[in-house]
């Protein structure tokens, strides 16, 4: 009965629902902010990691890091452990 009686009113369930809609876009927009700083820290890290290996004359290494994903995971780990990014 209190649904029917909601549902009739037109207005509310408007507001409703452009609350609920105004609620997801907000959570969208947060989400591809959120991807798009974690995508930028990532590209930060990787070329503070192959400016570093350049730096040591690592090129095997930084080329390496381009093309393997768990051995550029290892190198990064051993770059912050170093005083790196």
């Amino acid at each position: 009965m209190f649904v029917e009686r909601y549902n009739q009113d037109r207005e509310w369930v408007t507001r409703v629902l452009t609350y609920e809609q105004d609620t997801e876009m907000r959570c969208r927009q947060a989400r591809a902010e959120g991807l798009e700083e974690g995508v930028q820290k990532g590209m930060d890290q990787f070329g503070g990691l192959v400016s570093y290996l350049i730096d040591e004359g690592r090129l095997d290494d930084a080329k390496r890091a381009a093309e393997d994903a768990s051995y550029r995971d290892l190198l990064l780990a051993e770059f912050e452990v170093g005083g790196g990014c």
